[in-house]
């Protein structure tokens, strides 16, 4: 069932301020501070950190927006997101938004530091 089915929140009969969550299945009161809605911008929140230097493919439990690598080693680290791939050079670091994506493949015989970010 989506959003189209499900009663909204109301509040002395009326509607109150809401979002649909999917989540949950159903509409939520919007909170914040100081009377202001919440906003959390996907990519911004740290999910898990990681360290390595070999072949890797990290598969994640949901969706991840973020992704950044620091490439501690003397060889190149590469990576590939959603098919594309891209090359992280000895001593060099790389941090971009992506699509959502839920693997990250990591090509590599030089040390490195990655973090995901949701």
């Amino acid at each position: 069932m989506g959003a189209t089915d499900k009663e909204l929140v109301r509040a002395k009969g009326d509607p109150a301020p809401q979002y649909f969550n999917p989540l949950t299945n159903r509409y939520e009161v919007i909170t914040g501070r100081d009377g202001a809605n919440m906003f959390v911008q996907m990519g911004t929140i740290a999910a898990e950190s990681w360290q390595g230097s070999a072949n890797e493919t990290k598969v994640f439990p949901s969706n991840r927006y973020g992704f950044s690598i620091v490439n501690d080693g003397n060889s190149d680290v590469s990576f590939t997101i959603n098919g594309n791939t891209r090359v992280v050079k000895k001593y060099e670091s790389y941090s971009a938004l992506f699509r959502p994506f839920v693997a990250v493949a990591i090509v590599t015989t030089s040390a490195y530091r990655a973090e995901v970010l949701e």
